[in-house]
């Protein structure tokens, strides 16, 4: 049975608005919409690409420190309207272990996915994998 999913999906562009601060326009249309989700008075999905997105971009292109973006991250994630697919403890955990190393936040939410179902993550990257203290294999 496929999931019903909230009638709003969130795209990157608006978060980072929101995260940045840096277009006062769509600032200010972006707290608008977040104000709404924080006490779920509007829904929206979060999905696991545009939580990557945002992160690799924040740090990349703005050179965030990971300890920021976390704390950003984690409140937003604590809005009773933003939604996901898969349980938020997973985002949360992710955020939680990414100050943490110098590795993506692709292969941290993949080990925290991985240990939460106690599956295997197949990969050719043994060297991330292994500092995550995650199961992994090759195909």
């Amino acid at each position: 049975m496929p999931v019903k999913l909230p009638p709003n999906i969130i795209d990157a562009n608006v978060i980072l608005r929101f995260f940045l601060g840096d277009d006062k326009k769509q600032l200010l249309k972006a707290r608008a919409f977040f104000q709404k989700t924080e006490f779920d008075q509007e829904e929206t999905l979060l999905t696991e690409i545009v939580f990557a997105e945002v992160i690799w971009v924040l740090q990349k292109v703005y050179s965030i420190p990971r300890k920021e973006i976390t704390e950003k991250f984690s409140r937003l994630l604590a809005y009773k309207g933003i939604k996901t697919i898969l349980n938020k403890e997973i985002f949360l955990e992710s955020l939680r272990q990414y100050p943490l190393h110098v590795i993506d936040i692709q292969d941290i939410f993949l080990a925290v996915l991985s240990k939460k179902n106690n599956s295997t993550v197949i990969t050719f990257d043994k060297t991330d994998f292994k500092k995550l203290d995650a199961i992994f294999s090759e195909p």
